[in-house]
């Protein structure tokens, strides 16, 4: 009786430990499905704020994710490229983005992100001038073989530090003149003047962006109004100039329409250019026209003149 009263004792021992067990193993995984709760949504709150143009406040909610202590390396890599992005495109602050890309490198060298961060790494270390470790991490991380190549069949001209001026490099400086500029320029005397002007320029440019001048405000806006200036034009050219050789028989079509108002009745031979530019001064400003009313009817655009003094 005694050895069945202590079978029965042992297996209710057996019992409690298992329920104890379970219950220990659920209270496990509602905190693990807590704290993964919690951290996709730190996630999504740190996205929303980098979104909305709140850099500063984005990478304070990564770093607040990067003190939990059970962060795996691939998580932890990922947030350290997440903050360098922001200190490099959105605060300028190439300090802090160089050695957050550093750290997201080195924790994680298989990531999809590596090639990229190795990039901007160096695009970081340019800006600081400091030329040298641009250098190094671009030997490690590019063949010298494959910039060579680059340049292939071009001859270096002159070399700042260690960085190489290309005699393409100085052609593309000239073929940025007017046309009639570049014919002034075939001679090894003029060729050389540019060389030496395009050299005190990246003195100049290097040294200024060692001063940070590159994140002066004053700078960014011009640099944003070149860039914008530079999207319209691109834009204009690709989608709504005519093209370059305009039909003829559109062209004639034009000139008898406007015969009498526009050229006194003269005959097209003695007006043809003057035809020509009209023509298409008239195609292009109705085909800007419509395209700005397409455009402006998808953005849904409004003018109140009333508050316009």
């Amino acid at each position: 009786m005694a050895d069945g009263r202590n079978l029965l004792a042992w297996i209710n021992l057996v019992i409690l430990i298992i329920l104890l067990g379970a219950v220990l193993y659920l209270i496990s995984a509602e905190w693990d499905s807590d704290s993964a709760d919690v951290s996709a949504a730190a996630r999504r709150l740190a996205g929303e704020l980098a979104d909305n143009n709140l850099p500063k406040a984005a990478i304070e909610e990564y770093k607040r994710m990067l003190a939990g202590e059970d962060l795996d390396g691939v998580t932890r890599g990922n947030l350290y490229y997440m903050i360098g992005k922001l200190y490099y495109e959105d605060l300028f602050d190439y300090e802090n983005g160089a050695a957050y890309f550093i750290r997201a490198r080195s924790i994680n060298p298989e990531a999809s992100y590596y090639t990229e961060a190795g990039k901007k790494l160096i695009e970081c270390l340019e800006k600081m001038g400091r030329i040298m470790d641009a250098k190094r991490e671009l030997d490690k991380a590019v063949n010298i073989d494959s910039v060579t190549a680059a340049h292939a069949g071009e001859k270096m001209v002159a070399k700042i530090g260690d960085i190489p001026i290309f005699s393409g490099q100085i052609d593309k400086e000239i073929q940025k003149l007017p046309a009639e500029m570049q014919k002034e320029y075939t001679s090894k005397s003029k060729k050389l003047e540019m060389l030496n002007q395009y050299i005190q320029m990246e003195l100049i440019y290097k040294d200024g962006l060692r001063q940070g001048l590159d994140r002066d405000g004053e700078v960014r806006r011009t640099a944003e109004e070149v860039i914008r200036q530079a999207v319209i034009g691109k834009y204009i050219r690709r989608n709504i100039l005519p093209p370059d050789q305009a039909d003829s028989l559109d062209v004639y079509n034009y000139y008898l329409a406007n015969k009498n108002d526009k050229y006194g009745g003269k005959d097209y031979g003695d007006v043809q250019s003057e035809v020509l530019q009209d023509y298409g001064r008239d195609k292009f400003q109705k085909a800007f026209s419509d395209y700005i009313n397409k455009l402006a009817a998808v953005e849904k655009v409004q003018v109140f003149e009333e508050n316009v003094r």
